[in-house]
């Protein structure tokens, strides 16, 4: 079920009335829930095969006067499989939208404190800057947890004595959580990736309104 939310005072307030709102969160939509919000906002959607394109093009593009972007982003990355995929934000009408087909932490995060303490604005764009913060926050929570985890498993391999009392299965189980350190930081890396694109794009976008502007 979409959820929508209202900026009152600064905080984010749930709502039912989708036109009224300023962020449109979708986590892992049915077909009917995407066309009757399309309907209802006349707009159109990006479909889950849409956001898993690989081409840039299809991940930052213009239309209808909206901006959409697609970033690559984690989650569950405390458990041994980390979950990567698609999160598509929209950017239109004055409101934003978000798409999403797996539940990153930053979302939660993100939406509890924004319903607790002002963000700072009333805008949908304002709502998107405080949850790409809130991603990059989480990001690099990531990492340094990582680097936590990588220490004392170069200390237990490379102190010799502690290595030779240990043994072949002890070096299998570091190798293998090496590996997985290893495989969570190089998604990481890819998703900063995808958000740096989409960020450029938002401020190609910004450059391109202010000139429009300044025109007129």
């Amino acid at each position: 079920m979409p959820k929508a939310y209202l900026l009152q005072h600064g905080r984010l307030v749930e709502t039912e009335d989708y036109r009224a709102a300023v962020w449109v969160d979708l986590l892992s939509p049915t077909r009917d829930e995407e066309t009757g919000l399309e309907s209802l906002l006349d707009i159109e959607l990006p479909t889950r095969e849409d956001m898993e394109e690989i081409e840039i093009s299809s991940r930052l593009y213009e239309e209808d006067g909206g901006i959409f972007m697609t970033a690559q982003l984690p989650a569950n990355t405390e458990e041994e499989n980390t979950q990567m995929g698609p999160v598509t934000f929209v950017l239109i009408g004055g409101r934003l939208i978000t798409i999403r087909y797996h539940d990153p932490r930053s979302f939660g995060i993100f939406t509890t404190r924004a319903t607790r303490t002002p963000i700072g604005g009333d805008s949908s764009e304002t709502v998107f800057l405080g949850l790409l913060e809130t991603l990059v926050d989480r990001l690099a929570d990531i990492i340094e947890r990582a680097g936590r985890t990588v220490t004392p498993i170069s200390k237990g391999i490379f102190q010799p004595s502690a290595s030779r009392a240990k043994g072949g299965i002890q070096h299998r189980s570091y190798l293998e959580a090496i590996g997985r350190t290893g495989d969570l930081i190089s998604d990481i890396r890819d998703s900063l990736m995808t958000l740096d694109r989409a960020v450029g794009f938002y401020a190609q976008h910004l450059v391109g309104r202010s000139g429009t502007e300044v025109l007129r």
